[in-house]
């Protein structure tokens, strides 16, 4: 075999192999896009990876705050200070957007408006009414990596549920991220950390709520 006939053959080789890792890096990319994008339970860390620690403008609320703990939430005798993790979030990311709210007003607005089920269960869409015609209840739904990374990357917080060891539903914030994990606002006894680790909690993301503004 002459030197020429070696090379042409040489080339074929490594043009194929790049050929190959190409579409084998493709297959791959498309492979996390699907896992990126279904939608179900979710690990607290994954999803795209943040080269840069993201960390939004979300003031931090406590549920069991004395100035509204023993505040009742809607038609019920339930507390906020003992079940009100859900409007005390929504208070988080309303006032991330600049709305003068805070849990105890947010729930006496909800609790005036029929925001609030029977069993004391928070309607996002009333929340989002607290000052009308700016911000409207995007999604309720179930959670993915992309729906989460996409508001973070456009600086939207956004709220989610957790399960606790107890077997108790928790919501908290999502409002930044560092590598593939989530940093949470956590209204609950979480709180003095201040941003820290979603993963912490121990729990599953099973569900997602997230606002815009209009």
């Amino acid at each position: 075999m002459n030197r020429a006939v070696f090379f042409s053959r040489l080339r074929l080789c490594l043009l194929l192999t790049l050929v190959v890792a190409i579409l084998a890096g493709a297959g791959y990319y498309l492979h996390l896009r699907d896992v990126w994008a279904r939608k179900g339970q979710i690990e607290p860390s994954g999803g795209r990876y943040f080269f840069h620690r993201v960390e939004l403008a979300v003031p931090s609320f406590r549920q069991g705050d004395d100035r509204w703990r023993g505040d009742f939430l809607g038609p019920t005798h339930n507390t906020l200070g003992a079940e009100g993790c859900a409007v005390s979030s929504a208070a988080m990311v309303l006032a991330s957007y600049g709305f003068d709210v805070d849990p105890q007003r947010l729930n006496r607005f909800c609790t005036e408006h029929e925001g609030y089920t029977p069993q004391g269960w928070l309607y996002w869409e009333t929340a989002a009414e607290y000052e009308p015609g700016k911000v409207r209840k995007a999604y309720e739904d179930l959670p993915s990596y992309a729906l989460i990374d996409d508001n973070l990357s456009k600086g939207n917080p956004v709220i989610v549920r957790l399960r606790l060891p107890s077997g108790i539903t928790h919501f908290v914030v999502i409002a930044g991220k560092q590598g593939y994990d989530y940093l949470t606002r956590d209204p609950g006894a979480g709180a003095a950390k201040g941003l820290y680790p979603l993963k912490e909690f121990g729990s599953k993301i099973e569900a997602l709520r997230f606002y815009e503004k209009m």
